[in-house]
This record gives structure tokens, C-alpha cells and sequence, in this order.
């Protein structure tokens, strides 16, 4: 008698069978992401909200931050500073067209960035970004060139 193979003759899809773990980081970072808005003093995202209302309705997972309203630098910060700390691995792509960052959103953009290596498109377009932002984004995508 031969040994019985792993994954249950077949009808499973073999390692990946197993049911996957419960990803909870969307709730964590909406909940987060709204303690930062208040800590900062500024209005929801609308097109957060709507992320998070589909992802609730249709369980589709947010992977890409496209942002074309004016945020201004906490805007920005209350957003990142969420993704960070509940450290977001789903993000693939940030646009941030017009919401006026300047040189602190960046920074935090940046922190996020330091923390992921599944961010594969950044775009920022019409941001107010100073040379200390550029700074802040080439620490960031490229640590070795740090002085």
C-alpha cells in the first residue's frame, strides 16, 4: 500500500486548498484613516468612502489610490499615515492629481513607500511640490543615493 498523496486525490487545488486567512486591513485602515481625519481636522475623502462602501457591498479590495480632489498636505497625511500604519499590503498604484500635498503629503507618501514593495505606479501631477519634496522622493525610491 502506497502512501496517500497530499491535497485530497486531486479535487483540491493542493496547498492552496486551505480556506484563506480573513484579511482584515481594509476595516483596520478605514477605521484608522477616520481617527486620522479627525486628528486633522479635515472631511472625509469622498473617493475613500466610496472605496470602502464597494469594497463593503462587493467585497472588492482596494489596490489602487486615485485621487483627484483637494486633499492639502493632512488630507494626504491622514490617508498614508493610515495605509502605514496598518501597514497595506493591496496598494499597487498611487495617482494624486491636484489635491495639493506639497512637500508634508509627499513626505508622508514617502513613509508609506518605505514600508511596501508592492507599490508599483506613483504619480503626482499638480501637487505643489517643492525641491524638498523631490528630496523626500528620491530618499525614498532610491536609498542608496542618501548622502
Amino acid at each position: 500500500m502506497g502512501g496517500k498523496k497530499k491535497g485530497g486525490g486531486g479535487k483540491g487545488k493542493g496547498k492552496g486548498s486551505a480556506p484563506p486567512e480573513e484579511d482584515d486591513s481594509i476595516d483596520k485602515f478605514y477605521k484608522i484613516y477616520k481617527k486620522k481625519v479627525a486628528e486633522f481636522e479635515v472631511s472625509i475623502c469622498p473617493i475613500i468612502k466610496d472605496k470602502y462602501d464597494l469594497f463593503l457591498e462587493e467585497q472588492e479590495i482596494p489596490n489602487r489610490f486615485h485621487v483627484w480632489t483637494e486633499l492639502g498636505w493632512p488630507g494626504t497625511r491622514a490617508i498614508m499615515d493610515a495605509l502605514r500604519e496598518v501597514k497595506y499590503q493591496h496598494c499597487t498604484s498611487i495617482r494624486f492629481w491636484k489635491t495639493y500635498c506639497e512637500d508634508e503629503g509627499v513626505r508622508s507618501i514617502c513613509q508609506y513607500l518605505e514600508c511596501t514593495k508592492n507599490v508599483l505606479f506613483l504619480e503626482l501631477l499638480d501637487n505643489n511640490i517643492t525641491a524638498l519634496g523631490c528630496e523626500f522622493l528620491g530618499k525614498a525610491l532610491h536609498p542608496k543615493l542618501q548622502p
